[in-house]
């Protein structure tokens, strides 16, 4: 499963982003509440409320990771989820295909 996961503000117009492959559990994961809901085919939108849960899962989510580009995108996305969680005005989308 392929997902572009973006960092943006209220308006859509912060422009970071990475491509994420193969690293979400499956829909249903009881071990991962959060990450297991993210819509493969749609879009899935977390605010910096959730992004202290959201962290715990993608910590656990690490174990996922099978070579270095996924861990690129791993570290990207916990970056962008920090940022979030530091600032109200910012959401974490992850676009499906």
């Amino acid at each position: 499963m392929s997902l572009v996961v973006k960092l943006e503000d209220d308006l859509g117009e912060r422009s970071e982003w990475v491509i994420l492959n193969g690293v979400l559990p499956g829909a249903g994961d009881a071990g991962f509440v959060l990450l297991s809901g993210v819509d493969p085919f749609g879009k899935t939108v977390f605010n910096h409320v959730q992004m202290e849960a959201f962290l715990k899962e993608w910590d656990r989510a690490k174990d996922r990771v099978r070579d270095d580009s996924q861990l690129d995108a791993w570290n990207k996305v916990k970056q962008m989820a920090e940022a979030c969680r530091q600032d109200r005005d910012l959401y974490l989308r992850f676009v499906g295909h």
